[in-house]
């Protein structure tokens, strides 16, 4: 799990710093693209690992992070779309080490 909220993390930071014209092999591509790999790969152990009550958290946070890595969102703070699905993730994250 730990490797999933650190891959949330640079995510987070890579849809911050993401430009308004971007283009493939650019320095923040080739920054975001391993990035984002390792998300998926992250996401997919969530789904082998944990139990299923994660997966769907897991998979709507790291769809929401996609989305605002690869889309450009006019106007919109990365952050105010990323909460819910934050928020939802870390409860379940929670409710499932207890």
């Amino acid at each position: 799990m730990l490797e999933f909220v650190r891959f949330t993390l640079e995510a987070e930071g890579v849809a911050h710093a993401r430009p308004s014209r971007w283009e493939v092999g650019d320095e923040w591509y080739v920054t975001a693209r391993p990035t984002m790999d390792g998300l998926r790969i992250a996401e997919h152990g969530i789904e082998l690992l944990y139990a299923p009550r994660l997966h769907a958290p897991a998979t709507a946070y790291a769809r929401a992070l996609n989305q605002v890595v690869w889309q450009e969102r006019a106007g919109e703070n990365p952050a105010d779309h990323l909460e819910p699905f934050k928020a939802e993730f870390l409860a379940a994250a929670r409710r499932s080490l207890s």
